[in-house]
């Protein structure tokens, strides 16, 4: 399952990021209540960047570091340590 502000490369090489949005269906009661997750395909500059990122992180964990790439936002790329499922 996919969460708000995941970046994800489809099945076309294309990258996207979930994104939350409120869904408004007239004559409804909870109209905009309702919540769902789609991936929203970011523009050609981000392609290119989040590209030469894919490729950076494969360098990385070849040989044997462990990093992940994290969008804030404000559209800010960043680096991290991989976390660890031992530490949830």
């Amino acid at each position: 399952m996919a969460y708000d502000g995941e970046l994800v490369k489809m099945e076309n090489g294309r990258w996207a990021r979930f994104q939350r949005c409120q869904v408004y269906r007239p004559g409804v009661e909870d109209a905009g209540e309702t919540m769902m997750l789609i991936a929203v395909e970011l523009d050609e500059r981000y392609q290119l960047l989040l590209d030469e990122v894919a490729d950076s992180l494969a360098q990385y964990r070849h040989r044997g570091i462990p990093v992940q790439a994290r969008l804030d936002e404000a559209q800010r790329l960043t680096l991290h340590p991989e976390e660890s499922s031992a530490l949830h």
